[in-house]
């Protein structure tokens, strides 16, 4: 793409906005940066350009090519008018795929599980030697990751269906769908939509490229697919005619022809049947790259998945503390509820994203022995669970922290796990997890000085 005296607009001061701008502005453009937020920093620009904040104003549309952060929402009116006005614009990610010259692309989208697969991805890749950047979505912009990129490095990317909106050419060599459920539908007028941002990665693979998709999820199941790609399914329950499947506990592909044994269940490090569908993924793409067996086993024994995903915090009096602050949808939730046996204290809410927690009602009957529910979402929680388990309202996480261990026996599991946005309490669900930690950490220290006042 040729944008030398061009004139850029980018919209959105987020890690991908400003990696845009900095790259434009490095190949000869004349940026101009528009950012609602009057509270954005200006910490990362490297470059002489011309800025507005608190308004997305007219000046928009005088551009030649507009690039659009994911965070911004394509049917805000300056981006209406721009299609109007037949303005190109593109997300970050294409931006960024128009400068690659012959680098091998995988990339990872799906509902939940993309930043612990690419990041597995990205593990395997470097064991085995070979130049590799993990980025996208996972908090390492494309555009940053492709400016003095080795011809031969892969590049592992976490794609999100925000940064799929606005994609003209980009394509994979490798795509991964890891499941579509429901989430987003605060942005989203329907499933439909939805599913069709997310399936928008395929769009422009070819012949000779692959499509690595999830057999179990049933939305995936049901896609109609027209692509010269040639897809690939992993299970967890099926044997499936070529992919890679859970047979007899062990983990098995059949890829390249004849069946091929990777490693026994038992040898996984993380848990739960969300992660092993994670790494029948990982498989895949492996497989796919020719890596080394060993290499992908010894990998697959060591990888203990990643902070926030159902990570242990701390055991205080038999109870064990989980922060599992990405579970930011429904989905992450059940998946979190089912990979515990014993008897659950569950912390959940936030900011609702429309999701429908009438689906938890029988698994929360099942798993949970109290909810503590807090966030602007408690009120509807409450409404739809809470005569199915013991309720509980709390304003903070500190309040929800201290009462979990009033309400918590030996044995128990208190799990963080949202099911909602961090956004109407904090600025993301990191901050969310740190948080909650932080309480947890507390709590442990006061019960130890307790104990030395005795």
């Amino acid at each position: 793409m040729k944008v030398r005296d061009k004139k850029v607009g980018v919209l959105g001061l987020g890690k991908s906005g400003i990696a845009a701008a900095n790259l434009l502005y490095r190949l000869g453009a004349k940026v101009f940066i528009s950012e609602i937020n009057e509270q954005s920093s200006l910490e990362g620009l490297s470059g002489n350009f011309e800025i507005e904040v608190g308004v997305h104003s007219q000046r928009v549309l005088g551009n030649d090519l507009i690039v659009i952060s994911p965070g911004i929402n394509p049917d805000i009116p300056i981006i209406k008018e721009a299609k109007r006005l037949n303005i190109p614009i593109i997300s970050e990610i294409e931006l960024a795929f128009s400068f690659l010259n012959g680098q091998r692309l995988v990339s990872v989208t799906g509902t939940n599980g993309k930043t612990t697969v690419t990041t597995f991805i990205g593990e395997v890749m470097k064991n085995e030697g070979r130049k590799t950047v993990v980025a996208g979505n996972i908090g390492y912009p494309l555009c940053k990751a492709v400016e003095g990129l080795n011809q031969d490095a892969i590049l592992v990317t976490e794609i999100s269906s925000f940064q799929l909106e606005n994609i003209d050419k980009f394509r994979p060599q490798i795509s991964l769908l890891l499941n579509i459920t429901e989430d987003h539908l605060d942005r989203y007028f329907d499933m439909e939509e939805y599913t069709r941002a997310k399936i928008n990665i395929f769009k422009n693979q070819q012949k000779g490229d692959f499509i690595l998709l999830n057999a179990d999820n049933f939305r995936i199941k049901n896609l109609d697919l027209k692509t010269p790609a040639k897809i690939i399914y992993f299970s967890t329950q099926i044997k499936v005619k070529e992919g890679i499947y859970v047979w007899d506990n062990k983990i098995i592909s059949n890829i390249k022809g004849d069946e091929e044994f990777i490693c026994g269940i038992e040898d996984l490090k993380i848990k739960g049947r969300h992660n092993l569908e994670n790494v029948l993924a990982v498989v895949g793409v492996s497989v796919l790259l020719d890596v080394n067996r060993n290499v992908l086993r010894r990998t697959i024994s060591s990888f203990s998945g990643l902070e926030h995903r159902l990570e242990e915090v701390r055991k205080i009096s038999g109870v064990t503390y989980l922060n599992d602050s990405k579970a930011t949808n429904i989905d992450a939730m059940i998946r979190a509820l089912e990979s515990f046996s014993d008897p659950i204290i569950l912390i959940a809410g936030g900011r609702d994203k429309k999701g429908n927690f009438i689906l938890l009602r029988d698994l929360i009957a099942k798993k949970v022995r109290k909810i503590i529910l807090l966030g602007e979402a408690k009120e509807k929680i409450k409404n739809l669970l809470g005569d199915c388990v013991e309720t509980h309202l709390v304003k903070d996480l500190s309040q929800a922290v201290n009462l979990s261990y009033t309400l918590a026996e030996e044995g128990d599991i208190v799990l963080l796990s949202p099911g909602c946005s961090s956004y109407d309490m904090f600025s993301n669900f990191e901050e969310r997890g740190k948080c909650f930690k932080e309480e947890v950490l507390k709590l442990e220290s006061r019960i130890k000085q307790d104990a030395l006042s005795l």
